[in-house]
């Protein structure tokens, strides 16, 4: 060929794109790869073999890691993880019984569903207590609460509206409606404890005879201790002053206990204690006692 004609086709074969070779390696993958010692490689994969991974580190540069040493892959063809629900539960049923020279039975069922975000939460209720002795009923009361909270800029402070339905066969009133409104405050909230206060105000109805309308305060008070992975205690105390007729209140408190049971997902052993309270009456009891034991299934 004459020189000049082969520097010609040079200079124009330079501007030529290569053709793709098809057997040529694939381009590195970015990935994340966790080793069985807990350390974190992140690189990208050059070659994958049935003995291991052949890495390319910024730092550490071109490294093989055996297939045996590493415990986790991550790329971004990884499908991720579905949103976790923002809607949790729990289920929980007691009974006791016992015949001497009384035959005695008790009941108690109690649910609860959560709606938890960033900013709110809600929590919707219920519990029912059923007792009967020697064929005859001495207890039976239902209640159920609707519970809102919404976060402030300071996430410490909230706002919070409650509305409660009560049933009780055995008091003068029977059915009783309510609902407040107000402010609270995160006095501890960490890994082990969440301490909170509440202070608002509302109204209650008691479908009598006699009906009554009671303006009333409350006052709140609310913790959660996880003691441990296993267990943790939660209790609470809430007081309704009655802010027409001064000296007159009620209030409710309970304390309850859950201990997980190992190789039952979800489900715990609960024992507990409820107690209400009302100054005022034309019947029923003042004090209403009530303690139980059985099992909780959070889901």
């Amino acid at each position: 060929m004459h020189p000049a004609t082969a520097i010609l086709l040079g200079a124009v074969l330079q501007d030529v794109p290569p053709v793709a070779d098809p057997s040529a390696a694939p381009e590195p993958t970015p990935a994340k790869i966790t080793l069985t010692t807990g350390e974190v490689l992140e690189g990208r994969i050059v070659e994958e073999t049935p003995g291991g991974y052949r890495v390319q580190h910024p730092v550490l540069g071109e490294v093989m890691l055996e297939r045996d040493d590493v415990a986790g892959v991550e790329t971004p063809s990884t499908e991720p993880e579905p949103p976790k629900s923002p809607w949790t539960g729990s289920l929980s049923f007691a009974i006791s019984g016992y015949e001497n020279v009384n035959s005695n039975l008790e009941l108690r069922v109690a649910g609860e569903l959560k709606r938890k975000t960033d900013l709110d939460e809600l929590t919707l209720s219920a519990r029912y207590f059923f007792g009967v002795t020697n064929s005859e009923t001495q207890n039976n009361n239902f209640q159920t609460t609707i519970d809102y909270t919404r976060d402030l800029a300071d996430p410490k402070w909230f706002l919070f509206g409650t509305g409660q339905y009560e049933y009780d066969e055995f008091q003068s009133w029977e059915h009783r409606l309510s609902g407040w409104g107000g402010a609270g405050y995160r006095f501890v909230k960490d890994e082990t404890l969440d301490l909170t206060g509440r202070l608002g105000f509302g109204t209650s109805y008691e479908f009598g005879p006699p009906s009554r309308l009671i303006p009333e305060a409350l006052l709140g008070l609310e913790f959660e201790w996880r003691i441990s992975d296993a267990q943790k205690l939660k209790g609470f105390f809430t007081y309704y002053p009655d802010v027409d007729e001064i000296g007159e209140f009620r209030f409710n408190t309970g304390l309850t206990w859950n201990l997980k049971i190992d190789g039952w997902e979800g489900v715990s052993f609960e024992a507990g204690i409820n107690d209400q309270y009302q100054s005022q009456i034309t019947s029923g009891t003042r004090n209403d006692l009530r303690y139980f034991a059985g099992l909780k299934y959070e889901f």
